[in-house]
């Protein structure tokens, strides 16, 4: 989830601000603990999800979040504007999630959240309105050449949109895809080597904002969604949401990105926290960070079916990703789609990706 992302970028602004270019031994700044919420509910029906944590500082060099700043207790729910409500049940790491099947985002309608911490603190949000979701018209793939020590080749996915004339849009992509792995497989017997191949989750956390300001009502061309690397001749399947966003939270999303990506010098001011749309109902100076949004959504899934993809390209992209030892393919990857041995169906595609639109992508 990006609140993951949020947690590390929160932490590493409080690292800056205590940082300078002189050393110096100053008394140590413990600040308080801070709410951070993140989460949506969208016209999928699907469970919407709400991650509370607390910031704090980084604990470790792969900067996760602590088990400790994970919030497990607080009573959290939904509501829109005709009174509609639904309850979150807690899961694991600070995440809530509905288990009303039927209660799914309308468009028109707005929706808020209510937290209320173990203490008796309640957070609200202000409302959002979700808007029309709007479809992508098309879907395209690109090689790209290009691979390090941490990843191998990849293609890169652009989509087509029609922008709607008669208002103001603002799009978000999130991009998921499901990537072929290999592995040396398990022997079965002379010459027999079996699961050595699976798909395995894939997720692009790199956030992906448009405004309609300059293109309103004319076509959106060849906007990059993600990007799904190349491990194996495996076809990867991908999931691609455009999200129709209100003002407000493309406004949150866009300074957050600006912030996360931006380059300076140490003359610059130090980043400040980005004010999300939840606060303290008793307090209305007293903000969470992080962001609830309300947002329509259209989906396109399809298989990439790379064409032009060599032995060679794999050796020197690829293969030092590979284990050297023989084991599952899907044992050995996390979040890797399992199935079973011999007579049943090896690898076997997704679910849901059954009858979506094949692209050729030449190398």
């Amino acid at each position: 989830m990006q609140n993951r992302n949020i947690y590390i970028y929160l932490s590493l602004m409080m690292l800056f601000a205590q940082s300078c270019i002189k050393e110096v031994n100053p008394s140590t700044r413990q600040a308080a603990p801070i709410l951070v919420v993140e989460g949506s509910i969208t016209t999928d029906s699907i469970p919407y999800t709400v991650q509370l944590t607390y910031s704090g500082a980084i604990v470790s060099s792969s900067a996760d979040i602590a088990e400790s700043n994970y919030v497990k207790d607080a009573t959290v729910s939904i509501s829109d504007n005709l009174g509609n409500t639904t309850i979150l049940k807690y899961t694991i790491n600070g995440i809530y999630k509905t288990n009303d099947p039927s209660y799914i985002g309308k468009v028109g309608r707005s929706y808020s959240i209510k937290v209320q911490l173990k203490n008796g603190t309640t957070y609200i949000s202000t409302p959002e309105k979700i808007k029309n979701p709007i479809p992508i018209s098309k879907v395209r793939g690109n090689f790209v050449n290009k691979s390090d020590m941490f990843f191998p080749t990849y293609m890169s996915v652009s989509i087509d949109a029609k922008d709607p004339g008669s208002e103001e849009n603002y799009y978000q992509w999130k991009f998921n895809a499901w990537i072929g792995r290999k592995t040396k497989g398990v022997p079965c017997g002379i010459g027999c080597i079996m699961l050595e191949y699976c798909y395995q989750k894939y997720e692009d956390y790199t956030v992906r904002l448009l405004s309609d300001a300059s293109i309103n009502g004319n076509e959106i061309l060849n906007k990059t969604v993600g990007k799904t690397y190349i491990y194996s001749y495996t076809d990867p399947h991908v999931d691609i949401s455009q999200l129709s966003l209100t003002r407000e939270a493309y406004q949150f999303w866009k300074r957050y990105d600006d912030q996360l990506t931006r380059t300076g010098s140490v003359l610059d001011p130090l980043p400040a926290s980005i004010k999300g749309n939840v606060y303290n109902q008793s307090n209305a100076s007293d903000f969470a960070l992080g962001y609830f949004s309300a947002a329509g959504v259209t989906h396109k899934k399809v298989t990439l079916v790379p064409y032009g993809i060599t032995p060679f390209l794999l050796e020197i992209t690829a293969n030092q990703f590979m284990p050297t030892k023989s084991v599952a393919c899907f044992l050995h990857y996390p979040d890797a789609l399992k199935y079973g041995l011999p007579p049943a169906p090896q690898n076997p595609i997704p679910v849901g990706w059954e009858n979506a639109e094949k692209i050729k992508v030449i190398w």
